[in-house]
Order: structure tokens, then sequence, then C-alpha cells
């Protein structure tokens, strides 16, 4: 989620520094940032989000990367009781008995919550783009909807091959699932490393992946990041994946792909 921020701090060269960044993703924890200046592993720079008026200081953790804008890095929030960013996140344990994630926003307090779908909830969702759940600063139930970023939305890939998927063979695990499947057309988005990430419609989802239609022959076994439901606008949310299984449609140059979640260790193990 791009959150425009402030920080200031120190840079390698011990040069003093106040400056305008904002945040590429958010976590419990810490976040990245955007910046143009050098840091050095280790060092505290204190993050002022100005919307909020609130402020906390960060370790870095060290650099990720680098984008047209900076250097990307990875910083930790040194008082975790500091309620930086205003939104709330649920406990770990709750995100395996889920069929999507979504950040989303009360309607009446503008509260933010990272918000975990089962089945009944996604398709809920799909219909209206909004739910109606107990929100805890409000003291009653209230309509929650995706909430919006702050910087402009991305331009991933176009969306994939068409949703005509009543011809296509249903893949041969399907009797030996373990997660009931929900048939939903849902918006998603899937990120591998080196390639633009491309937006694909879901044919279905369950608590353990999901499966959608592509012209693009992914290969099986490799690591993917998903996120779904998705929006171009939104904050979205994304998880750990690997490809299932990829069947092509004869002659059609179209693929029916299968992925499954994957738990953060396994993913780093990759």
């Amino acid at each position: 989620m791009a959150i425009p921020v402030r920080v200031s701090g120190a840079d390698h060269d011990g040069a003093k520094f106040d400056v305008e960044a904002r945040t590429v993703t958010l976590s419990r924890n810490g976040a990245t940032l955007i910046l143009k200046q050098h840091l050095k592993p280790d060092q505290e720079v204190k993050v002022r989000f100005p919307r909020r008026a609130k402020e906390a200081m960060f370790r870095v953790v060290g650099r990720i990367g680098g984008e047209s804008e900076g250097y990307v890095y990875g910083v930790a929030q040194l008082d975790p009781a500091v309620d930086l960013w205003g939104i709330g996140f649920p406990p770990m344990a709750d995100s395996k008995r889920v069929v999507g994630r979504l950040v989303m926003e009360c309607s009446v307090c503008h509260g933010q919550e990272v918000v975990y779908l089962n089945e009944l909830e996604v398709q809920v969702f799909q219909a209206n783009q909004s739910l109606s759940r107990p929100c805890g600063p409000c003291a009653k139930s209230t309509v929650w909807k995706n909430a919006v970023s702050d910087s402009p939305p991305q331009k991933p890939g176009a969306l994939s091959a068409g949703d005509d998927s009543s011809s296509m063979p249903q893949p041969s695990t399907v009797g030996r699932r373990r997660n009931t499947r929900v048939n939903a057309k849902l918006m998603a988005c899937i990120r591998q490393p080196g390639f633009a990430d491309e937006v694909v419609m879901t044919e279905n989802v369950s608590r353990g992946g999901l499966c959608f239609k592509s012209s693009k022959a992914y290969l099986s076994g490799s690591p993917i990041e998903v996120s779904v439901p998705y929006s171009s606008a939104g904050a979205n949310i994304f998880v750990p994946a690997r490809v299932a299984h990829v069947f092509e449609k004869a002659g059609d140059k179209v693929y029916r792909i299968g992925v499954t979640y994957v738990k953060p260790e396994e993913a780093l193990r990759h």
C-alpha cells in the first residue's frame, strides 16, 4: 500500500535529511520505503505519517532493491505499541482459514483493517464489492469497502485469456481436494520474478489455492505471488504460492493454471 510519509535521519555519510517519501508495502512489524538517500543497515530513522499526525522510530534492516524514484529499504518498527498506520492486522493463525485477503475500510469511521474472507464472504464481496462486518471503533456492524491506495494505480499486464471455461478439461485432482472450491470469477494478480504482473480472472478459489486461465504457459512448480481479490486502485495483499499444474486446451494456446498457496517459510527456502 503506497502511503506518503516523511522520513528524517542521517544518511550513510552522516548528512542529516528530512524528506518526503512513500511506502511500498506495510506489515505488522514494519514497511518498505523508497528513499533517494543512501542508508546503512541498523541505523535508525524517524517515519512520520502526516495524515494521522503520528510518528515512530524504525531500524533499517537493509536495502532490497531500487526503483526510478530511489532505493527500496526494508525497515522494522522499534516500538510495536505505536499504531502508526492505523491498519488492524488479524492474528497470523487466522490466515489458514481464508480464500481471499483484502485491506478494507469502514464507510463510517474510515478505519482500515486487513480482512480475511471465507468462502461465503468472498461471494458476497464479489456480488456487491462491499461487506457488512463488525467495526470496533463504531461498536456496531457497518459497511466495509476495499481501501484505496494513496498512489496512482499500477498498470500490470492486461487481463488474460477469455472466460469461456465450459469446454476446458477439469484437473484430475478434483476428487482428491482437501479444500472446498468456490466457483467465483474474481480479479486476481499474478506476480512472478522477471515478468510483468498479470491480471487474470479466477475460475474458482479455495483455502488451498485457486485456478485461472492464461495465454501464458507458466512452468509447473514455479514460485509466484498471488493477490485475490485484486483492485488496480486498491491496497492489495500478495501471498506466496506455486504453480501446481498446467493444462493446455488443444490447439488454442490457452492454459488452465492451478495454484497452491505455500507457507512463508517454504517460500523462503525456494
